[in-house]
């Protein structure tokens, strides 16, 4: 007998069809006091119950969220019993029981918590939890690949799978799912998380932070019907992880406005970047200023046109929450020359750390005096990063690329690729009503 047997004389007594003396040994608890998030219908209310249990908690749903994944698990195909006059389906870890007029679910989950936009959310291990349960009976009864998709959704609950967990959420019938694909990001590390928002008539209003772990992923949240309908706009921003300001950051990665229920996503929204950096250019020369030495030239680069003492990028100006990066690059991976919002006037560093004694050009660039650092046959490399930095290697925008300096001689100018197609950002978000 699995635990979730164990509890199926509780919901036998929970749907009112069975006589008086039912009882279970497990201990009712509030969420907001016991498990350290807000409260809501998870904390003992009529929809959902909360208990402490076998080392876990044991959650009891009722109304819309049992009647959803009864019949989840009834579509995909599981087995239904006929026990004392009513319905009951058994997984390994839940148990849901019907007379056809009301349902009532028992699962096990090492994890409850409240997230907005949800009535309640449960997370556990692939393949040995409630939510792991529910995830395959939802993929099965709409006909999806468990094993190739990573997340469903169905009678109002979504789910969502990572490599080693799987989350869960219902919510009612007053909120809309919102889809959000983007394309041309990725991971931020543990530091920085993105965060979607939704610009209303009441300001913007956060549709969920979330990760990526790689360049082309979809995201689900569930959104008040209200605020979906009210919604005018899609902004995408880089927050950071811990001890975020509730409002959103300015560096806004794509945005879009809403033509009806779907927003196309890009960095050329005025409410994002402004551009599509498809009109970048720039040149570079290999050059030491800071050193006196006659043959060194190439342990320096510099963005500047020495023929007429002016600077060789032009790039668009970036909007607050971004800063231009230049970079070297060799065997040994990315090394930055330092930050600039304008390439007429110096960069974060001057000349760098490595550099020589003498002064060096009010334009970005770097010398590689000591240690030296030879840059013939490497990258060089303009990208967009936001401020503050997610990372100290470059951002996923790289406008404009080099990927072989060449010998040329100190000061002769060598042209950048620009390379905006194959780094850009873009994506959707629709809302399905």
């Amino acid at each position: 007998m699995t635990r979730l047997n164990k509890t199926f004389l509780s919901l036998f007594c929970a749907l009112a069809l069975a006589s008086t003396g039912c009882a279970t040994d497990t201990e009712e608890v509030s969420i907001d006091e016991d498990l350290g998030v807000e409260g809501g219908k998870a904390d003992g209310g009529d929809d959902i119950n909360v208990r402490r249990a076998y080392g876990g908690f044991l959650v009891t749903i009722y109304g819309d969220a049992a009647t959803g994944m009864w019949n989840a698990l009834e579509d995909s195909g599981i087995r239904v019993t006929n026990k004392r006059g009513l319905e009951y389906i058994n997984t390994s870890y839940s148990v849901c029981v019907t007379n056809r007029r009301a349902a009532a679910c028992q699962l096990f989950s090492y994890d409850v918590s409240n997230v907005d936009g949800f009535d309640l959310a449960f997370h556990g291990a692939r393949f040995r939890s409630a939510a792991s349960d529910l995830f395959g009976a939802i993929a099965a009864a709409n006909g999806q690949d468990a094993r190739s998709t990573s997340s469903v959704s169905r009678d109002g609950y979504l789910c969502e799978k990572g490599s080693s967990n799987v989350w869960c959420g219902f919510a009612s019938d007053d909120s809309v799912e919102l889809v959000v694909s983007l394309n041309g990001l990725g991971d931020l590390g543990p530091d920085y998380v993105y965060e979607g928002w939704l610009i209303t008539s009441d300001g913007p209003v956060t549709s969920g932070r979330f990760d990526l772990t790689s360049g082309d992923e979809s995201k689900s949240f569930q959104i008040d019907r209200a605020i979906a309908e009210d919604s005018t706009m899609f902004v995408l921003t880089i927050e950071p992880a811990i001890g975020d300001d509730p409002a959103p950051a300015s560096t806004h990665v794509v945005a879009g406005a809403f033509d009806g229920a779907d927003a196309p996503l890009t960095t050329i929204h005025p409410a994002a970047l402004g551009t599509d950096f498809t009109e970048a250019a720039g040149a570079y020369i290999l050059e030491t200023p800071s050193s006196d030495a006659g043959d060194d030239y190439n342990q320096g680069v510099w963005f500047v046109d020495p023929s007429v003492g002016a600077p060789s990028l032009a790039l668009p100006t970036l909007p607050a929450g971004w800063v231009y990066e230049g970079w070297v690059v060799g065997e040994d991976g990315p090394v930055s020359t330092g930050t600039f919002t304008d390439p007429a006037n110096g960069d974060s560093d001057g000349g760098g750390p490595a550099a020589g004694p003498n002064g060096t050009p009010p334009f970005p660039g770097q010398d590689f005096i000591d240690p030296a650092r030879d840059l013939i046959g490497g990258a060089v490399v303009i990208s967009v990063e936001p401020s503050p930095d997610n990372s100290p290697a470059p951002f996923f925008l790289k406008p404009l690329v080099d990927g072989d300096a060449e010998d040329v001689g100190p000061g002769v100018l060598q042209d950048m690729g620009n390379n905006a197609d194959a780094t850009a950002a873009f994506g959707n978000a629709a809302f399905l009503f």
